[in-house]
């Protein structure tokens, strides 16, 4: 398996590399680390023709990916780092693109102290651009939640999103794939969501129940079709309906779990009273309290 591993020195890109050996680490797998010097004023959008993209690393930068090579290294994988020039959000994009990726790791947000990298515009960069590879975004858990992971016996909370959809089986068999944790501690979370607008003030008290009532019983009947698929040995998987819009409900239960990752189909959660929402998993990815999987060429 091949992993892509974009760094740029800030803690964020730090708990991304910590999150490959903690939670990544299996035999044969190799990772590809990138990471982009950004241009200076005066090079506009390109790099100096004279310049190979290899040359003038600054010492800074060898010591980051020396850094991040030695511990990749220690935990088995095999690493090759790369150094390009331009800007982080077109150059890491392009390189996941062309590349055999299964997966790119990045920091949910970048060195907000480099005007070259506004705050999260590479991680939204790789989100929007249509490549195969599933996308892993890091977020650095605060120290008061870590000491309360540590209070729960160093659970790993894992939240999967169930939409009805066939996609929920490709998902749970991409994330064992991918992952390997011990205490691992995965939820199903339905979300029962009701039509937007005026549409119940405009029904019936009846009628309005019963809307509500088949909504919620989707919701219900996906999430028991998916907890057979995220079942493993030793691992048995929870079950939670709650009500409300998809990304702040999803988010909700993310925050009270301190979960450690929510994992996402590409296609986003479906309302059940509409269609296909491919924004929501976009919006959960943006502001989600914990890391998220986003997985990708779902068959």
């Amino acid at each position: 398996m091949n992993i892509l591993l974009g760094v740029d020195g800030s803690r964020y890109t730090l708990a991304a590399t910590r999150m490959i050996c903690d939670c990544l680490a299996q035999p044969g797998r190799h990772v590809d680390v990138l990471h982009v010097l950004p241009l200076s004023v005066r090079e506009a959008s390109s790099a100096p023709r004279h310049e190979p993209e290899t040359v003038r690393v600054p010492p800074v930068t060898r010591a980051l990916l020396d850094r991040v090579e030695r511990r990749l290294r220690s935990r088995g994988f095999s690493v090759t780092c790369h150094v390009r020039r331009g800007e982080p959000a077109r150059v890491l994009p392009e390189m996941a693109g062309r590349g055999r990726f299964e997966l790119v790791v990045l920091g949910a947000k970048g060195r907000a102290d480099n005007p070259y990298l506004p705050t999260g515009s590479v991680a939204l960069a790789v989100l929007e651009r249509h490549i195969s590879a599933s996308v892993l975004l890091v977020r650095e858990r605060e120290a008061k939640r870590e000491k309360a992971l540590t209070a729960r016996k160093r659970l790993f909370p894992v939240l999967f999103p169930v939409d009805g959809s066939a996609s929920i089986e490709e998902v749970a068999e991409r994330f064992y794939r991918l992952f390997h944790v011990p205490a691992l501690q995965p939820t199903v979370v339905a979300v029962a969501e009701p039509p937007q607008g005026g549409v119940l003030a405009q029904l019936q008290a009846q009628d309005r129940r019963g809307l509500l009532g088949r909504i919620q019983a989707a919701a219900r009947a996906w999430a028991k079709e998916a907890k057979p698929l995220l079942t493993r040995p030793g691992v048995r998987p929870q079950i939670r309906i709650v009500q409300g819009p998809a990304v702040k409900a999803l988010i909700d239960e993310a925050r009270r779990d301190a979960a450690q990752v929510v994992v996402l189909g590409s296609r986003g959660v479906r309302s059940p009273s509409g269609p296909p929402l491919g924004s929501v998993a976009l919006q959960v990815a943006r502001y989600a309290p914990c890391s998220v999987l986003l997985v990708r060429d779902l068959r």
